[in-house]
């Protein structure tokens, strides 16, 4: 049972980098002032917030109830997209770009299941 269970993580967490790189390419395409130099910063990117946000789930456990999936998932999600920016080089963001990347990112990964 716990091997299960630790491959549905394992799975749902490369559903969301997909999600992610999916989300931030089509971002990245309509939003301006969103600049990512190439693919490879694009993946790193994308690790970064998944992992931010798999980290505070972990230690919150934010995402396991309604308003962690809403208001608040919400703005942690543009707070850790806006902060890649200083920790990954060629990725550059602004505030309000955040925002719309954020509100992509939630509505695809709200159809994602975080247990079953």
């Amino acid at each position: 049972m716990k091997k299960n269970i630790n491959l549905l993580r394992i799975k749902q967490m490369s559903i969301k980098m997909l999600t992610a790189i999916s989300v931030f390419t089509l971002t990245v395409f309509f939003t301006p002032n969103f600049d990512i130099s190439s693919f490879p910063i694009l993946i790193l990117a994308s690790l970064f917030i998944i992992s931010s946000d798999y980290l505070m789930s972990v230690i919150s456990g934010i995402h396991d109830i309604p308003l962690g999936r809403g208001i608040i998932g919400f703005t942690a999600a543009a707070v850790f997209i806006y902060m890649a920016q200083f920790f990954v080089s060629g990725y550059t963001i602004t505030l309000i770009s955040s925002f719309i990347a954020a509100a992509i990112y939630g509505i695809i990964s709200s159809m994602i299941p975080n247990k079953i």
